[in-house]
């Protein structure tokens, strides 16, 4: 009897360990990515944001388009933007559609990517940015606003910014420490010379209310790159780009500056490997741990049929303060808030 109950016992601990186990508080690349439900995550070209309590992932879902199609030729490809939130970075609930696609008129056709969400404080409202593409060079940034930021988002339309035809297209958004916002974005025309598709990135301020932009289009990155990203550490401003490869891996190129208006100082690649079969899609800083977390898309991995498979990469932005030097690192196995 002593025995059986010995043997009961190791087994309770055992399920213990194993539970335990599946119930990590570590992020896992090189893994599938699943919400509470069990469901694969779908938030492709996100963004996290932190809001109060929570962190928020928001992306597009390619549901039902398998192969990434995104010209308004190809019909309505676009599931809205999704949205998911988590305390630990780990463990994310699917909160549901916060940007639904339209059932008729403006943005029926076409897709919508790159969704970031700004939290105004003086107007009370969630403001996102996001792309909304139709063909080259038809890339236009829009605008829509919330009380809440799982939504609903309602779209005000397009938004001029600070190239020659007021055009912009994969775009990212930024708050610095006083309130004052920054749009990121690639400039998707032809130099006024001609030749090939520029490929710029630029940077432009945003008005008081996050719903415009001032339009200075300063140059952070000359042309092929696309994708930006942009945080501020250790008082500098880091922003990163992609090259521009379709839905493949790039290595990330880095630049820093002292002002975002002012002159960026470009640092080459600070990847290896492709970054490591991803593109970078966003940045944010984790106060916790005084350290800056990239997400990325590793596209068409593991399913070259289906890019909604596409798995994600958590990975740490290093950057040194004395040598102004910044790198990004591969760690299968980590939690950006310790």
């Amino acid at each position: 009897m002593k025995n059986a109950l010995f043997r009961f016992i190791g087994l309770l601990v055992t399920a213990s360990c194993i539970f335990a186990e599946e119930k990590s508080d570590l992020i896992i690349n090189g893994s599938d990515w699943f919400d509470t439900e069990g469901r694969k995550i779908s938030a492709h070209e996100g963004e996290l944001a932190r809001f109060g309590d929570y962190f928020y992932w928001y992306g597009s879902s390619y549901k039902n388009n398998p192969q990434g199609k995104f010209r308004m030729t190809a019909g309505p490809v676009w599931n809205g933007v999704q949205v998911y939130r988590s305390k630990d970075l780990v463990n994310w609930e699917y909160r549901g559609v916060c940007l639904p696609r339209p059932e008729k008129g403006f943005g029926k056709l076409g897709a919508t990517g790159r969704s970031h969400i700004l939290y105004n404080q003086k107007t009370k409202k969630y403001v996102m940015w996001y792309r909304w593409f139709v063909a080259m060079p038809a890339s236009f940034l829009m605008v829509a606003t919330a009380d809440h930021p799982e939504g609903p988002f309602t779209p005000l339309g397009a938004r001029e910014v600070g190239t020659s035809t007021g055009f912009g297209s994969d775009m990212n958004v930024f708050q610095d420490d006083d309130g004052k916002a920054y749009l990121i974005y690639c400039d998707h025309n032809k130099p006024e010379t001609g030749g090939n598709w520029r490929y710029a990135i630029r940077i432009d301020s945003l008005t008081d209310d996050y719903l415009n932009s001032n339009r200075e289009g300063v140059i952070v990155f000359g042309g092929g790159n696309e994708a930006p990203a942009m945080t501020k550490y250790q008082g500098k401003y880091i922003a990163l780009a992609s090259g521009v490869h379709g839905w493949a891996g790039s290595e990330t190129l880095c630049a820093t500056t002292d002002s975002p208006l002012g002159k960026w100082t470009p640092q080459g690649h600070i990847t290896e490997q492709r970054t490591w079969g991803s593109q970078v899609t966003d940045l944010l800083y984790i106060e916790e741990s005084d350290q800056v977390l990239a997400l990325c898309d590793q596209w068409w991995i593991p399913d070259r049929a289906d890019i909604d498979k596409s798995r994600y990469l958590f990975l740490p932005l290093r950057y040194d303060s004395i040598t102004g030097k910044a790198k990004m690192e591969y760690l299968e196995k980590w939690n950006p808030l310790n």
